[in-house]
């Protein structure tokens, strides 16, 4: 009887009042390493400070509301089921990771102590989100492969709007916004090529094609931009990263296949740090390979499993200013989180 009672009483409460009740500022929940990479005696290079798979992991306490839709279905409604994306806002206080199957992005605020899972509206969905990218202003935007279409939604905002692109998308994966530029590279995996649009959806050059000379692609998924403007980009099936300028031009390339450290099965995601160097997830090695800015060998971190440094299918990569990296693992329904501590940082 009491149950339904307080059943009831939920219920007749706005949700505006039971969403009030998240709760404040989340102190750093990356600030403990507990294990480094490479092992003693080499010089410590990688150190794992955490992992979350849902927003309690992160220290938000859920709200009245949201404790009381997931007893109700029986599950917590902020648990990733299979993440494929991370993206983080300059100031690192809000996280966001693409989740497929739960169809939403997840939305970690951890200034504000609050989980939002951003949808379109009350009657349309996020089908397949795999890609995000983060403006510095904190403007996301989404990548839908499935819906072939671009969303954005802006800094604290519930819902996400679709961006009217001038040209069709077959397969958008990777995405990633230029703000010195204002521009935004997408990687169209369906049409093998990247296309590059200005902050209207105008598409304002394409290049790559389907092959594998210099330049081509065999289904490109991610996409990131170093310091030096070099625009890096996975050739999943090419079993290689190639970089080009911001116009496009190949510059160059690195990676082959094959079953040795430094060679790539099924390359993912890319990025790299304030160093330099490149750090690449492939998801049949279950494991993140890290490169020096010419592409040379470095490390490997990884094989398949479920403790700290162990992946299954790892995705998508991102790392913010502070040199944390956040590796979506997909089938483990988590992301794990590092950070680059060797010499240089």
């Amino acid at each position: 009887m009491r149950t339904m009672l307080i059943i009831c009483v939920l219920v007749l409460l706005p949700p505006t009042i039971l969403a009030a009740c998240a709760g404040g500022p989340v102190v750093d929940p990356f600030a403990e390493e507990s294990r480094f990479w490479p092992d003693p005696p080499e010089t410590k290079r990688i150190a794992f400070v955490g992992e979350f798979s849902t927003s309690s992991d992160l220290g938000i306490r859920e709200s009245v509301w949201g404790r009381f839709v997931s007893f109700t279905a029986g599950s917590r409604t902020d648990a990733m089921v299979r993440p494929m994306a991370v993206a983080v806002t300059a100031d690192r206080k809000v996280i966001f990771v693409a989740d497929p199957d739960a169809r939403c992005v997840h939305r970690y605020d951890l200034f504000r102590g609050r989980y939002t899972c951003l949808v379109i509206s009350r009657q349309e969905t996020l089908i397949s989100p795999i890609g995000l990218t983060v403006t510095e202003s904190g403007r996301l935007y989404v990548a839908d492969s499935r819906l072939g279409r671009l969303y954005t939604v802006p800094a604290g905002g519930k819902r996400v709007e679709r961006v009217s692109t001038s040209v069709p998308l077959e397969q958008p994966t990777g995405i990633f916004w230029d703000d010195a530029e204002t521009l935004l590279y997408v990687t169209d995996t369906g049409s093998q090529s990247v296309k590059v649009f200005d902050a209207d959806g105008e598409m304002l050059r394409e290049f790559g094609g389907r092959g594998d000379a210099p330049g081509l692609f065999n289904f490109p998924t991610y996409l990131w931009m170093d310091a030096r403007r070099g625009l890096l980009v996975t050739d999943s099936l090419n079993f290689r990263i190639q970089r080009f300028d911001e116009n496009g031009n190949f510059l160059d390339v690195f990676g082959q296949h094959g079953d040795l450290a430094g060679n790539l099965a099924r390359p993912k995601g890319v990025a790299t740090d304030t160093s330099g160097h490149i750090y690449v997830t492939d998801a049949l090695f279950h494991s993140l390979q890290v490169f020096n800015s010419d592409g040379e060998f470095l490390i490997s971190i990884g094989d398949r499993g479920q403790e700290p440094g162990q992946f299954w299918l790892p995705n998508s990569i991102f790392i913010s200013g502070d040199n944390t990296i956040y590796v979506a693992d997909s089938y483990n329904k988590r992301v794990q989180v590092f950070r680059y501590v060797g010499p240089g940082t």
